[in-house]
């Protein structure tokens, strides 16, 4: 009876792990069935990625082309003669900075007002940039592309400058007494010291609108006006006005002298009296003739 218990014992444990390792081959068969579905659907998406990365890369290519074909000039150019005559390197070579210019319509001759100039023309070239009554002209402000608000606090810069340069004159020129044919003399000696303060507070009344590059041009744009300033006290300034002997034609002229260096000379006339000055005679000729006891020529006016 023990054996035959025994032997049922041990036909239901074998039937037990029969089952159970039949249940884990089905569940090993279904996962191999899922992974390889899986392996299947993947190498799919590859495929269609490679594709996907073919059909860019000849996207690219053809974007290339048709951006080195439209940097070339037109048919009609010479260039493009040699390229339809079968010269496959001229399709192929890197366009010149003229046939980009002329591609893109900035040609130097495609504005009635305007020119394509580089910015070493601009440095190399002399422009008066401000007029006697320190103000940018407007050539200046459109060569430099400058705004109001930039073009005001400029000027504004400038003024302050000559305002205080034109106290300093006040206390620091010097009146000699005249004779023979100088009918005025006056001297203003230099203060290079004085001149680099007034030229630092130019250039930072500069640069905080327009920047180092800008900011340099406008400064040497200035130089005319600066020189009639006497360079802001950097030099020996000898101002004269004399009595013409020698002539058909008398009259009055006068120079302003750099001591060392140039100078500015011209007929006494309306309009044209020295900056230099101005703070000292507010009328100009009238005043300093009436302060030096000379009369003014007949057809003044």
């Amino acid at each position: 009876m023990k054996k035959i218990l025994l032997a049922l014992l041990i036909l239901g444990a074998g039937a037990i792990a029969f089952a159970r390792l039949n249940l884990l081959a089905n569940q090993s068969r279904t996962s191999a069935t899922r992974s390889r579905a899986e392996c299947a659907g993947l190498a799919s998406q590859v495929n269609e990625l490679a594709a996907t990365a073919t059909d860019l890369r000849g996207q690219l290519e053809a974007k290339k082309t048709h951006l080195v074909e439209a940097s070339l000039p037109s048919a009609s150019a010479p260039a493009a003669g040699g390229a339809r005559s079968g010269d496959s390197s001229k399709t192929s070579r890197r366009p010149t900075p003229a046939e980009l210019r002329q591609r893109f319509g900035i040609g130097w001759n495609n504005s009635a007002d305007f020119i394509l100039v580089s910015k070493a023309a601009l440095k190399s070239m002399y422009l008066r940039g401000l007029d006697n009554n320190g103000r940018l002209t407007p050539t200046a402000c459109a060569i430099l592309g400058l705004t109001p608000t930039e073009s005001a606090a400029i000027e504004a810069g400038f003024k302050r400058v000559e305002a205080e340069h034109a106290a300093w004159v006040k206390t620091a020129v010097q009146r000699v007494e005249p004779a023979g044919d100088v009918l005025a003399d006056y001297r203003l000696p230099a203060n290079p010291e004085l001149a680099r303060q007034f030229q630092a507070e130019g250039a930072a009344g500069l640069l905080e609108p327009l920047g180092f590059d800008r900011a340099k041009l406008v400064y040497d744009y200035a130089g005319s006006w600066i020189f009639q300033h006497g360079k802001l006290g950097s030099s020996s300034i000898r101002f004269t006005v004399r009595r013409r002997t020698e002539g058909t034609h008398p009259g009055l002229w006068y120079q302003q002298e750099e001591i060392g260096g140039s100078n500015n000379s011209g007929d006494v006339r309306p309009g044209n009296f020295p900056d230099l000055l101005r703070g000292l005679f507010p009328g100009g000729w009238h005043d300093l003739a009436q302060r030096e006891g000379f009369e003014l020529p007949d057809d003044f006016q």
